[in-house]
């Protein structure tokens, strides 16, 4: 019996140090940025996903349009690949020549560009440009390089059609968070080894390298939304294979191509808990090396996606205008 008391003992103290230590965490977070599910240890969101029904991207209805924007479902098609029907928000007051391809997050593995509709519509109506959100197969209905193929198309048909919108092919910028950055960054490479060029990317805390699954230590980054667990899971997914090895095609973990010269105008922003915290800025200081006008903004004590959890924060106010500011002085400047 006391041996018994003794371990039910032993269990409480032990889940107690461990809520304390997570309470702790929560601590290093903005004020502003402190919701409640931080407060709720969580790990494996990737992994869960993987419980939805398949095809996973369909089981979500599509987001509403923000107000003044006008949404066309568009399907791509570009050399016989056919991608699945994106969004282009069209805002009813447009500004300017320029446009964005707009590509949503989600680890590779889970989301669907009609749930996430809210901010390429959104961003339409701040920027009054269109945004292409196009839709992409994630790894659970086929790995790398399934979506890139998808994104790539909807580049081309974008670029290809822009004069019909009113676009300018030469302003139109591409932009993506987490995953989405990450396809938006090897999108951006591609198209520039193909020889239809984006001149400008924007990429929100992108999931660049796989190699961040073999790091000791993550130095207090990643305890929230996105965890070492997700990270892991979904890059497993993603190439069908083992992260971190020998082989992975740079297209699939933008962080290993080798020559960044002649990359466009980039600018990267990411917290500074985020879990890609440290790929993302090695990954701006190898483009700057290269030769690339680079900007980046680290929000100080974000994590990842808080500033989808919490989007009226003041840190989340500051991570956004940083991003618009970006956006609007590429469209503003001369094309080449």
């Amino acid at each position: 019996m006391k041996t018994k008391i003794l371990a039910t003992a032993l269990v409480a103290a032990g889940a107690g140090f461990a809520r304390k230590r997570h309470f702790e965490k929560v601590d290093a977070v903005a004020p502003s940025l402190r919701h409640p599910l931080l407060y709720m240890p969580v790990s494996g969101l990737a992994k869960i996903s993987s419980l939805l029904p398949a095809p996973q991207r369909n089981w979500m209805p599509v987001a509403p349009a923000a107000a003044g924007v006008r949404v066309q479902e568009v399907t791509p098609d570009y050399l016989g690949h056919t991608a699945p029907t994106g969004f282009l928000n069209i805002p009813e007051h447009i500004t300017g020549d320029g446009a964005v391809l707009w590509i949503h997050g989600g680890g590779h593995v889970i989301a669907t560009a009609g749930a996430n509709q809210a901010y390429p519509s959104k961003l339409a109506q701040e920027l009054g440009v269109p945004v292409f959100s196009p839709e992409y197969r994630n790894a659970g209905e086929a790995p790398f390089p399934a979506d890139l193929e998808d994104v790539y198309t909807a580049l081309h048909w974008f670029q290809e059609n822009a004069e019909h919108y009113g676009i300018n092919p030469a302003k139109i910028a591409v932009s993506g968070s987490s995953a989405g950055g990450g396809l938006a960054a090897a999108v951006v490479n591609k198209a520039f080894d193909e020889g239809h060029p984006v001149n400008f990317q924007a990429l929100i805390y992108p999931m660049l390298d796989d190699r961040a699954v073999l790091r000791k230590d993550d130095e207090g980054r990643g305890n929230f939304v996105w965890t070492r667990t997700d990270n892991e899971y979904a890059w497993r997914t993603y190439l069908n294979r083992e992260p971190g090895g020998p082989g992975i095609h740079e297209y699939a973990a933008p962080a290993r191509r080798e020559n960044l010269a002649g990359l466009p105008a980039t600018w990267i922003g990411v917290g500074e808990l985020d879990l890609f915290y440290e790929e993302d800025l090695a990954y701006a200081q190898r483009l700057k090396e290269a030769g690339v006008n680079v900007q980046t903004h680290v929000e100080p004590g974000m994590y990842h996606g808080a500033d989808v959890l919490v989007p009226r924060a003041t840190s989340t106010q500051s991570f956004n205008a940083s991003l618009l500011k970006a956006l609007r002085d590429f469209f503003v400047e001369p094309s080449e």
